[in-house]
């Protein structure tokens, strides 16, 4: 394998800095054909990655969390989004502001799945182009599941921090100020998020106070100053992410496991598979860091953990670890012409089996999504439409479901330009104890809305749906019929792992079908 070295002398750093071809000034065209000669592997792989994207997005089917951000901050001000609605979704507001003004410049729901792309695109240009990484690292890592899928396809708040924690890495040791803005926009991206950019921005003073190689990048009064702005971003996003005292509890209450399960989980769930084999990885990689004399860098990641281990880490937030191992890894590479040790090789060797599992998982996802409906919620929206526009009238309610309530029904409602159920009083969830959407449905049961949608999820996708359970059986009792089931289901790793269900029942006046006497019911796909 050619040292690093070497690959530097034939593949420099950034685009622009190209070797010269002789005397004098290069022509665009000779520039450009330089380029393509020199890193046609980068350019090659940063297509194969925008083509693997641009295919994905349109297969996919945006579900809830995707548009409950959307629904928030398409229905609110900025001021009643800050002040009051941003602290029930348990996030702080970048994101939400970040769709506020696409929304405003009237660009699309489906139109923000592309910019996602976009941004995704951008962070992989600036690994494979900028870092200095191995090649056959900075070719491999973008294909890695949570940067070419959940953070790229997916379009939630989650997408903004791999650029972010890239570009953080690449400005380092250039520009300290540049630093401390980014690391202040990371903590507004998600809680999980802030807690990381806490532990970069505790390793860059300390370095920026004690190590040679940082000396001259700043003067202690701007460090002072720098410091106090990266605060400021800290408090804003704490006071925005701050719960209020009516927030409902199911939304931040984990499954009931001790503190250190929760950090072991948040470690090992989204890096390797099995799962066990985590365990060794992380061994291996902190080993790696002890080699470089550079442990003091594996701070994000524990206070990740431990955050996690109070705050329960979904699979989204477990898949952070990914772009942050990459950003430290490149943040502390040795410079060219170093001798690698054992321990040096043996973590490359831990890397390249971490990325091509997770190159698995892409595959599998992509195929997932593809040829299955990863939401129902496009398909459900199809169907209501001529309803809605006939002015029939939907009421919304849930089957138990770990306190999700009736949550779900948000991911159909931005394919419409109002709020469509009339038992629901906004046109996104309220995550609080005071809502009265139930309340007002059984309320309004009685006065026979047209259409009833019961919302319902499973741990394991169901070919059928069992009607057999008291809920359906109310709303037959009050007239309705059966009329379509929708069902999407995400994978996770190689798994299918939630369903959730829009169960649509029609008025019938009392009027059976063949479907009042059957315990189970297809599914639409």
């Amino acid at each position: 394998m050619e040292s690093f070295a070497e690959e530097t002398t034939r593949n420099p750093p950034f685009p622009g800095k190209l070797p010269s071809s002789g005397p004098g000034k290069e022509t665009l065209r000779q520039r450009f054909r330089s380029e393509i000669r020199v890193r046609w592997p980068e350019w090659a792989t940063l297509s194969l990655y925008a083509a693997v994207v641009a295919l994905a997005i349109p297969y996919h089917e945006p579900w809830t969390d995707e548009a409950q951000s959307w629904q928030l901050a398409r229905s609110l001000p900025l001021s009643s989004l800050f002040k009051t609605y941003i602290r029930y979704e348990g996030s702080p507001g970048l994101w939400h502001f970040f769709l506020w003004v696409l929304i405003r410049g009237h660009v699309s729901y489906a139109g923000l799945h592309w910019i996602c792309g976009v941004i995704a695109l951008a962070a992989s240009a600036l690994l494979v182009f900028a870092s200095p990484l191995p090649r056959y690292l900075r070719l491999s890592i973008p294909f890695t599941y949570f940067l070419l899928f959940q953070f790229s396809v997916i379009a939630r708040n989650y997408v903004l921090i791999p650029i972010l924690l890239f570009l953080v890495a690449y400005y380092w040791r250039k520009r300290p100020v540049v630093v401390f803005l980014l690391l202040g926009l990371l903590a507004n991206t998600a809680l999980h998020a802030a807690v990381i950019s806490g532990g970069l921005a505790l390793v860059f003073v300390i370095e920026l106070l004690r190590n040679p190689e940082f000396e001259g990048l700043i003067s202690r009064p701007r460090l002072l100053l720098y410091t106090s702005a990266l605060t400021a971003f800290y408090a804003f996003a704490i006071w925005t992410a701050f719960p209020p005292h009516d927030l409902a509890l199911s939304r931040v209450r984990g499954e009931s496991r001790t503190l250190i399960t929760h950090m072991i989980v948040s470690l090992v769930w989204g890096m390797c598979e099995p799962s066990v084999l985590s365990i060794p990885f992380w061994a291996i990689i902190t080993a790696c860091f002890v080699s470089r004399h550079k442990f003091l860098y594996l701070l994000p990641v524990l206070f990740f953990a431990l955050f996690s281990g109070e705050v329960y880490a979904n699979w989204w937030h477990v898949g952070l670890l990914v772009p942050t191992l990459v950003s430290l890894l490149w943040i502390t590479w040795p410079a060219p012409g170093t001798a690698n040790s054992r321990m040096e090789k043996i973590g490359r060797f831990t890397l390249a089996f971490m990325i091509a599992t997770q190159i698995i998982w892409s595959c599998y996802a992509l195929v997932y999504d593809h040829y299955r409906p990863y939401s129902p919620d496009p398909a459900a929206a199809a169907y209501l439409k001529p309803l809605v526009k006939k002015g029939d009238r939907i009421a919304i309610t849930f089957i138990d479901n770990q306190g999700n309530h009736a949550y779900d029904g948000v991911g159909i409602l931005p394919y419409f330009d109002h709020n469509i159920y009339v038992n629901q009083a906004n046109s996104f969830w309220w995550w609080s104890d005071l809502d009265t959407t139930e309340d007002k449905f059984n309320a309004i049961l009685p006065t026979h809305p047209d259409i009833v949608l019961v919302e319902v999820r499973y741990k394991n996708p169901p070919d059928q749906v069992d009607l057999n359970q008291p809920r359906y059986e109310s709303i037959k009792t009050a007239g309705y019929r059966f009329a379509k089931a929708y069902c999407g289901t995400f994978p996770v790793r190689l798994e299918e792992y939630l369903t959730n269900c829009h169960v649509i029942f029609e008025y019938a006046n009392g009027v059976p079908s063949p479907a009042d006497s059957q315990r189970y019911v297809p599914i639409s796909r």
